[in-house]
């Protein structure tokens, strides 16, 4: 009976949605945006609500352009192919705790021996798997943080995730972001080798912004040696099988879309660079 009861306040409520909407989507944008406010902010503006789908959905137009889609009585949003559910100043995304799990048990499965191992210094307290490349300024920047988080008792794992690719689409042959995180996994100690490749891309990005900016001939000569060392690094590497391919592709399953991307032991995906202390704050050892 109970069950009954619960199915008949589901088909009334469907109703009274769907005569709303029948009346004009016109008279939801208040309500609409008011959901959005109280989830996001006073800044969200709606420009427009129009009901699509067989009216099982509200397009939401935004005064900044921004388009979503929202269930007809405001519960649920779907941007950018993720599901969020709206429940006051507080808002779940349903895609993201899904994916969780199955992110979890992918990491997993990647062995130690296949990584770029930080371990923690004593006892471990937390797990973070990174995926990194090393022209990315972010990548070095969270590198330098490294200390502090084994200090912290935060192990890091690195996968390989070279930006540009495998190889070029236009010439076929393999990229420098290829090259130069094969050289970090085929050398004897990939810590070392992670350290000295980071440390001399950050060198460079730096030392090119200079000679560029200053017309410094010292700078210029400076930039061109250290040039010089990091190709022979990236040409001169051999090639020991390494799984950077595979590991990139894991990172577009599990949904990386940049780097550095972290990923925690119960599949939380934290996109972009975080301080030692931030990270170790959400991973509740601080």
């Amino acid at each position: 009976m109970a069950i009954r009861k619960t199915l008949a306040a589901l088909i009334v409520g469907c109703a009274v949605s769907q005569a709303s909407l029948a009346a004009g989507t016109s008279d939801l944008l208040p309500s609409i945006e008011e959901k959005l406010k109280a989830a996001f902010g006073d800044r969200v503006a709606v420009s427009q609500v129009e009901a699509m789908a067989s009216e099982q959905l509200l397009e939401v137009m935004l005064e900044d352009g921004s388009l979503l889609h929202m269930t007809p009585d405001g519960s649920f949003m779907i941007y950018q192919d993720e599901v969020y559910q709206l429940n006051g100043k507080q808002t779940f995304n349903l895609t993201e705790q899904r994916q969780n799990p199955r992110r979890a048990a992918s990491l997993a499965a990647v062995i130690d021996k296949d990584t770029v191992l930080f371990p923690a210094k004593g006892e471990q307290k937390a797990l973070i798997n990174v995926f990194t490349d090393i022209d990315c300024g972010y990548c070095q920047k969270l590198h330098q943080e490294i200390p502090k988080m084994n200090e912290l008792g935060i192990t890091v794992r690195y996968l390989a995730y070279p930006r540009a690719g495998i190889r070029s689409q236009q010439t076929g042959q393999l990229t420098s972001s290829y090259q130069k995180i094969n050289y970090v996994w085929c050398s004897d100690d990939r810590k070392v080798a992670m350290t000295t490749m980071k440390d001399t891309q950050r060198q460079l990005s730096q030392l090119g912004y200079q000679a560029r900016n200053s017309g410094d001939k010292a700078v210029a000569e400076e930039f061109d040696k250290l040039n010089l060392s990091m190709t022979s690094m990236m040409t001169g590497g051999k090639d020991c099988a390494a799984p950077i391919e595979s590991q990139f592709q894991l990172g577009h399953q599990v949904g990386v879309r940049g780097t550095p991307a972290i990923v925690v032991e119960d599949g939380r995906l934290f996109p972009g660079y975080l301080p030692a202390d931030a990270l170790a704050e959400r991973l509740g050892i601080l």
